[in-house]
């Protein structure tokens, strides 16, 4: 069942500070995203891509080889023309195209954050520009005191905890920081899924820059 996007506002999209995001809950079918929760592999499975940087240490990312039958229709549906199309709409941006670059399953364990940081700006391969980020937590139990607190903004002006079936879309930009920098305690496992849309190249698309890091 395709999500419900017409629950975004244009308006209060673009209008949102500290840059243009909206927090989502129960965008998605529920059983369909506990379906996806149950195919994520342990934690020390030897296919999850690792992070050694200590700004992301603990992170852990799978891609589609990782993923089981209900990832794949997940993200078969996040990726579709119906979608991008949707988000358009919401959002004003576009015309969008969704690429599986860095995205798929996330996984962050005990001890483990993501500094704050601003995403690459283009795609690789292709003349295209990061635009939306789509993130959607699966974590049935979380509490703040357990860390891995989404923050956006440079001062973190904004703290979305990562509960289940909770949604975070965001605009990628030089104003779109964004992490979790509180390290994860108590043995807890907080997942994600995570699909990333470009657009075509535009004339103040700045120029290539890989991830930039803030100072926590």
């Amino acid at each position: 069942m395709q999500p419900d996007l017409t629950r975004i506002r244009p308006g209060d999209f673009t209008t949102a500070a500290p840059f243009p995001h909206a927090v989502i809950d129960g965008l998605w079918d529920p059983d369909e995203l506990r379906a996806c929760a149950a195919e994520f592999p342990p934690g020390n499975d030897p296919r999850w891509q690792t992070y050694p940087d200590p700004k992301e240490v603990g992170k852990r990312a799978g891609d589609a080889r990782m993923w089981g039958p209900a990832t794949h229709a997940f993200f078969e549906r996040a990726r579709s023309q119906a979608m991008c199309r949707a988000l358009e709409d919401a959002t004003g941006i576009g015309p969008l195209t969704a690429d599986d670059l860095g995205g798929g399953m996330h996984m962050t364990g005990e001890g483990g954050r993501l500094a704050m940081h601003r995403d690459f700006n283009r795609h690789v391969s292709l003349p295209l520009e990061r635009r939306l980020n789509l993130l959607i937590f699966l974590n049935e139990e979380w509490e703040k005191e357990w860390g891995g607190v989404l923050y956006l903004g440079a001062g973190q002006e904004v703290a979305v905890e990562p509960l289940f079936n909770r949604t975070v879309l965001f605009a990628c930009g030089p104003e779109s920081w964004h992490g979790h920098p509180d390290p994860i305690v108590g043995g807890h496992w907080r997942r994600s899924l995570a699909c990333y849309y470009y657009a075509p190249l535009r004339e103040e698309t700045a120029a290539p820059h890989s991830t930039v890091w803030g100072e926590r």
